[in-house]
């Protein structure tokens, strides 16, 4: 992993971040954007401050524990009970919905602070491709946490009437007090911010999967549509994406799996251009420890854990031909003794626990593409895409073979099953069972050993807690948005 510093670029837009509007006093030696931003290499320290920004923690740690991925650890010491998202308990004072509207609402603060501060100069020349990916980027960072914040916190984002989030696409006062808009609104915004996709330097190849690209874009763009309902779109998209980024083959046997690629996946190790993530926010010294979510020390069974895979969830991963069981699980676990420990996310780089937080992998797009033909009926073609996956992950020959399925419900309960085991404790889960689990009658799916001693198995697949409450912190400093809370949360 790359050891970039992050403080520096931080603190470029952090030195100028209190000015409220052109008539505030300035100080002598203030940092004002002006005198910030004076050249494309001050736009770049401030674009690589946004990406450090950008987080991908936050909607996997809340998704993990609040739905079925995970179970109370051995090591549990209060975690997630007492009143905590493991037992169900979303409200406005919950602080994985702060977390995520506050990280996000900061994402879109730096971005807005680079493009305006690329609009207060014109570059030379020989800059001006430059400057034009480092505009493009921030867009469509800007475009990213405004999707983050529509996915939890709009009750349906196939409607553009219902209410979205707040629609940020300037440098605010302290003292704005702005409303809620719909989701047509921000999806308007979004889309236009995508559009700067054109300035992005061509990088065919997308060499260095921890930059936006065009199939960045693209994969966004895939999701949103999945998102959305508009299956055309999600098709053919998905469609190229498969075409660019194979899958990665696991080894041929059980015997030599500790070589496969994928395992390089989620140990950060470099691979070839064909890999399959398409899209990672890297990780170094300093930033959050992904595995932190689940653990105190490591992703073993000495780590401490107080989480554990959930016994559902091993069940549907524990085949010794699945390669899958081999990265998802650590090695040192004891089922018999009950302590399944996850092992997604072991470390890199030489530091336990740190890993590079994947968002975009093409097997995601296999389930959209798997998605959009069932839509349409083609259960046969559905259930085509999620073979590929499977034979892909297992032992050659030994793939279980999916039953096509023959109503809707049971292909979309299908996609819903296989996107469990492929992309668990990646931030899916929950958004997941929120937009497809009425459609395939899937609700949060809990052994009865990991939920019974706390009387929190399931809730409905129409419990209002599928959309997550506007924080209180929000509420309360933000007159306009006031009578904007979502259905079943205290709007006090």
């Amino acid at each position: 992993m790359k050891k970039i510093n992050f403080i520096l670029f931080a603190l470029i837009v952090s030195l100028f971040s209190s000015c409220e509007d052109a008539i505030d006093i300035v100080q002598p030696g203030e940092l004002t954007p002006e005198v910030t931003f004076q050249t494309v290499g001050d736009l770049q320290l401030g674009l690589n401050g946004v990406y450090a920004f950008v987080s991908g923690e936050s909607p996997i740690a809340f998704s993990t524990v609040f739905t079925d991925e995970v179970a109370i650890g051995f090591a549990n010491g209060g975690q997630g009970l007492n009143g905590g998202e493991y037992v169900f308990n979303l409200n406005t004072s919950s602080g994985d919905a702060a977390e995520i509207w506050g990280t996000n609402y900061s994402l879109i603060n730096r971005a807005n602070r680079v493009i305006a501060g690329a609009a207060l100069f014109t570059p030379k020349a020989a800059d001006k491709a430059t400057y034009d990916n480092i505009v493009a980027q921030a867009h469509i960072l800007r475009a990213w946490g405004h999707f983050v914040l529509l996915s939890h916190f709009s009750t349906d984002l196939t409607k553009d009437a219902a209410l979205g989030v707040i629609k940020v696409d300037f440098v605010p006062k302290t003292t704005q007090q702005l409303p809620r808009n719909t989701n047509g609104e921000v999806f308007a915004l979004i889309n236009a911010d995508l559009n700067f996709v054109s300035g992005l330097s061509t990088n065919a190849l997308n060499a260095d999967r921890t930059l936006v690209s065009r199939d960045f874009v693209k994969s966004f763009r895939a999701r949103m549509a999945a998102y959305r309902g508009d299956y055309v779109t999600a098709s053919t998209l998905s469609s190229e994406l498969i075409a660019a980024y194979p899958l990665t083959s696991r080894s041929a046997t059980v015997a030599t799996e500790n070589t496969s690629m994928f395992l390089n996946i989620w140990t950060d190790v470099a691979v070839p251009t064909n890999n399959e993530v398409i899209f990672k926010l890297e990780r170094v010294q300093g930033n959050r420890l992904i595995n932190g979510i689940w653990a105190s020390v490591n992703s073993t069974v000495s780590g401490s854990p107080f989480y554990e895979m959930s016994t559902s969830l091993y069940n549907l991963l524990n085949n010794p031909n699945d390669i899958r069981r081999r990265a998802y699980l650590s090695t040192t676990s004891e089922p018999a003794n009950n302590k399944i420990v996850i092992g997604k996310y072991p470390g890199s780089g030489g530091i336990v626990q740190l890993n590079d937080v994947k968002i975009f992998r093409s097997a995601e797009m296999y389930f959209i593409k798997a998605e959009a033909l069932a839509n349409a009926g083609d259960y046969v073609g559905s259930t085509a895409q999620l073979q590929m996956i499977n034979n892909a992950r297992f032992v050659a020959g030994t793939a279980p073979v999916i039953a096509v399925a023959t109503t809707e419900k049971a292909a979309f309960a299908e996609i819903l099953k296989q996107r469990r085991i492929e992309l668990c404790f990646e931030g899916h889960r929950y958004l997941d069972l929120k937009r497809l689990g009425v459609r395939a009658g899937v609700a949060i799916d809990r052994a009865p050993e990991d939920c019974t001693v706390f009387n929190a198995c399931s809730i409905p697949n129409t419990d209002y807690r599928f959309t997550m409450p506007i924080p209180a912190t929000e509420i309360g400093a933000n007159a306009a948005i006031k009578t904007q809370q979502n259905p079943g949360y205290a709007t006090n």
